[in-house]
């Protein structure tokens, strides 16, 4: 009788031991579930936030002019109405778009990098690209003091310039150091598309550059470079530090002076360049470049989320009348923390003011 009740008695501990594990691991999966599901839902919402966002700076860029200073953005009286049509407010003012103004007038939007808060839990910062350098069109001088910025050695500099060069001319010459096509298809990779580079991270495609770690650690060669201006001297006005020091050859300090100053007033000339940094730049005044231009690179992130969009664009409409933008090409890339890390900016228009939610 005793053994009967013991078996009973076990088996009654091991179902419940049983049922006990099952209940947890039941209660773990609906934790997960319930948090991957709560994931998803703030992704998607950060998403639809970043495209209406990406919208609402498509709109400024659309119907507002720029100044030496940025993008202007609508006054009080001309900002959208509950009960008006965007589509026909934005058909508007294309057909009556400002001309551009080489003053600045105030409260613009930075086309520097600068972050700003955009709509509901995304931010934005759009960059000149007319402040970065022009890889298409770099002399060898720049090459070598970029590469060294990015911490490439003065050895190693020559033969990475010379694949460069090698690539994009239109010949199958040898350069020394160099690359053609029978060395590409040697390692079994594409060979050169003899051309000017479509983007900069067409860079990669380049013979020993992937393997150069310093140039692509924190995307630093991508956020330094454009493949869709043609002049040889960035903008004062929008170039980052590294820029400034490769192109007009600055000490770190000299170019964080000029990054300071134009916090508070940008440049119009020369001079002021040269007496803050104590360099004579030997640029013909002609080629300095002071005002943004119509290609611009949007990116965009919201709270939270772990990768960025860089929306790399023109604003034509200026030229073909009813095309407001060109689109050039997209990028999704994990966040850096150059974005994150900043304190961002609410631009001085009630397009991107935070959405309160009904009580």
């Amino acid at each position: 009788m005793f053994p009967q009740k013991a078996f009973v008695l076990l088996t009654t501990l091991w179902l419940l031991s049983v049922l006990t594990i099952a209940a947890s691991f039941f209660g773990l999966w609906t934790e997960r579930t319930f948090n991957t599901i709560q994931t998803m839902q703030a992704d998607l919402q950060g998403e639809i936030d970043m495209h209406s966002t990406q919208a609402g700076v498509m709109y400024l860029t659309a119907t507002q002019g720029l100044t030496i200073a940025g993008l202007t953005v609508p006054k009080k009286k001309d900002e959208l109405g509950s009960e008006e049509s965007l589509m026909d407010k934005v058909h508007e003012d294309i057909m009556t778009h400002p001309v551009d103004n080489i003053f600045a007038i105030g409260d613009e939007i930075a086309l520097n990098d600068t972050p700003y808060h955009g709509y509901g839990k995304a931010y934005f910062a759009i960059q000149d690209e007319a402040g970065l350098i022009a890889v298409n069109f770099m002399s060898d001088a720049v090459w070598s003091r970029l590469l060294s910025t990015l911490g490439i050695d003065y050895e190693s500099q020559a033969p990475l310039i010379a694949k460069y060069k090698d690539y994009i001319d239109l010949d199958d010459y040898h350069r020394l150091d160099g690359a053609e096509k029978e060395d590409y298809l040697d390692r079994k990779l594409p060979p050169p598309r003899n051309h000017l580079l479509l983007h900069p991270m067409e860079m990669w495609r380049i013979l020993d550059w992937p393997e150069q770690a310093s140039i692509w650690k924190n995307s630093a060669f991508r956020q330094l470079t454009t493949t869709l201006v043609a002049s040889r001297y960035p903008n004062f006005n929008t170039a980052p530090t590294l820029a400034l020091q490769a192109i007009y050859n600055m000490s770190p300090a000299q170019a964080e002076q000029l990054i300071q100053f134009r916090k508070t007033s940008p440049f119009y000339q020369q001079i002021t360049i040269n007496q803050l940094t104590g360099l004579t730049l030997n640029i013909d005044p002609l080629l300095v470049n002071y005002f943004p231009s119509s290609a611009l690179r949007l990116t965009l992130w919201y709270e939270g989320g772990h990768r960025m969009r860089q929306v790399h664009f023109n604003i034509t409409h200026k030229r073909y009348k009813a095309k407001p933008w060109r689109q050039v090409y997209t990028f999704n890339h994990p966040i850096l923390p150059q974005y994150t890390e900043k304190l961002a900016k609410w631009a001085k228009t009630t397009i991107f003011t935070p959405v309160v939610s009904p009580k």
